[in-house]
């Protein structure tokens, strides 16, 4: 387990996520054939490495059948360059790249690379500069500013295009505050505990107030380690590193207090994510919200769809935050560069390609000019009828990043393993994150505390 108590990555492993099967609604209706896309208005034109070639066929990995939408998509308006879509194990989509490149052959044209390693790749070669190979810098400014930080380089490269992202707050059952007789339109909740004007000190009086009022039976959420540990941290910008500066003492201490708070005072239902007692507590009502990413709704969509309709969204308190989200990239292999950024600029640079796999999966775009689409403004059927997608927006837009380092999954590992320590043992929270970025200090090369 790393330091989040659950990552994004153990979801795609374990839930496999819409596997193709969840259709929140139809896909866009087909379009001409189109061109690689200009940026937004008033941006020049993306520069060619070379003209696209007719007949050709690019390859395209992710792990998730999903994917089939975007090659399905292309297809059906490029006929001429076909994209042939892998579906790839997690593991082996970054592995496989990574042995790919030590190999000098076997990448595919175009990959797709996870947060919780993306800095393991950004610090490589291997990968196109998209910027200097096809000015990719023009869609910048039509990004979410802190996805575009994080698949850049310390020197200014931008080597993993920005893909989807996961906005994140919390989430509860309208049915099960309730039955609780507790407030439970959204307006009320946030007044409680959301937003910048309230302390995670009001979510957790209101946590309590769930638990008494239930007789015990009800927790606000299942797991501080997830819950509470994952949102805290990631308020401060993902990653445990700036520079050759670990930052673990700064960034893990007060989350890794907050986490050891709430369940010393009994406040979540102690239930590990994931696993069938985590799937039963949801059945059961043992707890009655999470604070989690917009991705969650595929996931509970497929598993959980009597709960469908019942769940809202509030904003965190404190501040907003992002938890997971993918890049796509051009490996320097691919001997069809200018057809695999023609695929790249429309899957992730258009609104009809963000839109597409949105409508059919939830994976939430980074490309902001896809928001425009009267969609964000609906009532969203699993919210029932909240207009949940806007909220997203909103939050994925004032989130801070930092450079992801290649260093991510070592510093996850260290700090997941006191985190452990903290909430199974008992361990000193303020001891655990000193002796977190000591272990750092002594494991990792080159970085100062």
């Amino acid at each position: 387990m790393n330091g989040n108590g659950m990552s994004r990555r153990a979801f795609l492993r374990m839930t496999a996520l819409t596997g193709g099967a969840i259709a929140l609604a139809a896909c866009a209706p087909a379009a001409a054939p189109a061109a690689a896309p200009a940026a937004s208005e008033g941006a020049a034109p993306a520069a060619a490495a070379a003209p696209a070639a007719e007949g050709v066929a690019i390859t395209f990995w992710w792990w998730d059948d999903v994917g089939n939408i975007w090659a399905d998509g292309w297809n059906e308006r490029n006929p001429d360059v076909k994209v042939e879509f892998v579906n790839t194990p997690f593991a082996d989509a970054h592995d496989k790249l990574l042995t790919s490149f030590a190999a000098g052959s076997g990448a595919p044209d175009v990959a797709s690379i996870e947060i919780g390693r993306v800095g393991g790749f950004t610090a490589k070669g291997g990968l196109l500069d998209l910027k200097e190979v096809f000015e990719a810098g023009v869609y910048e400014a039509d990004m979410v500013a802190y996805k575009w930080t994080q698949g850049s380089t310390e020197d200014g490269r931008l080597v993993c295009f920005p893909w989807d992202i996961g906005p994140a707050g919390v989430w509860y059952r309208k049915d099960v505050l309730d039955e609780l007789g507790l407030p439970s339109e959204p307006a009320d909740v946030e007044a409680i505990f959301s937003g910048p004007d309230h302390t995670w000190d009001d979510f957790f009086a209101f946590a309590k107030q769930i638990k008494e009022v239930s007789g015990g039976k009800t927790a606000l959420f299942a797991d501080a380690q997830t819950d509470i540990y994952g949102a805290t941290y990631r308020q401060q910008g993902e990653g445990y590193q700036e520079g050759n500066k670990i930052l673990i003492e700064e960034k893990a201490t007060r989350p890794f207090q907050l986490a050891a708070q709430a369940r010393n005072e009994e406040l979540d239902a102690n239930i590990p994510w994931w696993g069938a007692e985590w799937q039963a507590g949801l059945t059961d009502k043992a707890f009655a919200g999470m604070v989690i990413a917009a991705w969650m709704q595929g996931g509970l969509t497929r598993d959980q769809p009597d709960t469908v309709g019942h769940w809202r969204v509030a904003h965190a308190p404190v501040a907003n935050y992002n938890w997971g989200g993918s890049f796509t990239a051009i490996p320097a292999q691919t001997k069809h560069q200018q057809e695999a950024w023609d695929f790249v600029q429309w899957s992730c640079a258009t609104a009809e390609g963000q839109n597409m796999l949105f409508k059919a999966s939830g994976v939430f775009p980074a490309y902001k000019p896809a928001w425009a689409d009267p969609l964000y403004n609906e009532g969203v059927e699993f919210f029932g009828g909240q207009p949940a997608y806007r909220i997203w927006t909103e939050i994925a837009d004032n989130i801070p990043a930092i450079l992801r380092t290649p260093n991510d999954l070592q510093l996850d590992d260290i700090v997941g393993a006191e985190l452990t320590l903290v909430m199974k043992e008992g361990k000193d929270p303020v001891q655990a994150a000193l002796d977190a970025e000591a272990e750092a200090l002594k494991r990792v090369p080159n970085v100062t505390g």
